[in-house]
């Protein structure tokens, strides 16, 4: 089973398994950008940031005390100070949390070849479940087909910005999938690269760029790309590769390994 069929079940089950997305029911804090609306009122329309003294400036009232309140609460407040200052009698207050502090300390990124790419909340937040590296490409909707099986796992720190690669096809395929340095913290990054590939090109049925499998041979690459055709020569494989920057011709045999990069050469047989 390949890795993005693994990652698709393990999505599938994840997503089946309980509610994924829950309603984050916190109380609103400094730093905390919300937008206010007033029905009727569209000039008392304000996007603001809650301040170190846990209020926000507000048209016509100045200074009110937010946080610490719940979204309601905080619209019962702004209503009740514009009826009772004359303003606004009955005003229907709508407060909406455009962005949370909170939050940015609570989400994790990822990037790269997964079918949802941003940021998603860490379990104790808004997600329920997403606590790991396989967690999070599952809630990302897996990955692409062009997807590489090793990604890296970027994450600050006091003794600054740490990169760790992690093989998601051997964590999947043993049954490895929770241990304790691939549990995810605020801040952390997820980039989930392309797939390594090879070229092979001369005389082959289908010359063009493939996806590099784990430990694969020429023989195998060769098997890929459709066999040597009727004219190729199968004593006149040879590969370019690059070696401490510098391409070399490199004559094999049908049991040496492809690596990452390599290109296929399939001679012409000379009669």
């Amino acid at each position: 089973m390949s890795l993005r069929n693994i990652l698709i079940t393990f999505s599938l089950g994840l997503l089946f398994s309980g509610p994924l997305w829950a309603q984050n029911g916190g109380f609103l804090g400094v730093g905390d950008i919300v937008k206010i609306t007033v029905y009727g009122q569209p000039d008392m329309t304000t996007v603001t940031r809650i301040s170190e003294r846990n209020s926000i400036n507000f048209p016509l009232i100045g200074d009110v005390a937010i946080g610490g309140k719940s979204a309601d609460e905080a619209e019962t407040v702004i209503a009740r100070e514009l009826s009772r200052r004359g303003f606004v009698k009955n005003a229907q207050v709508n407060l909406f949390v455009e962005q949370s502090f909170q939050a940015l300390n609570d989400t994790v990124t990822i990037l790269g070849e997964v079918a949802r790419p941003g940021n998603y909340p860490i379990q104790g937040s808004a997600v329920e479940g997403v606590q790991s590296v396989v967690d999070l490409v599952a809630a990302a909707g897996g990955t692409t087909e062009n997807a590489g099986a090793v990604v890296s796992l970027v994450r600050g720190g006091t003794g600054g910005r740490t990169k760790l690669d992690i093989d998601l096809y051997e964590i999947l395929t043993s049954g490895t999938t929770n241990p304790a340095s691939y549990k995810l913290a605020g801040g952390d990054v997820i980039f989930v690269p392309e797939m390594d590939v090879f070229y092979i090109y001369g005389q082959v049925q289908r010359p063009g760029r493939y996806r590099l499998e784990r430990g694969m041979r020429v023989m195998q690459a060769l098997s890929v790309s459709g066999g040597i055709s009727d004219r190729g020569s199968e004593k006149g494989v040879e590969i370019k590769r690059n070696v401490d920057g510098a391409i070399k011709d490199i004559d094999v045999d049908a049991t040496d390994e492809v690596l990452k990069g390599d290109v296929i050469y399939v001679k012409e047989r000379l009669f």
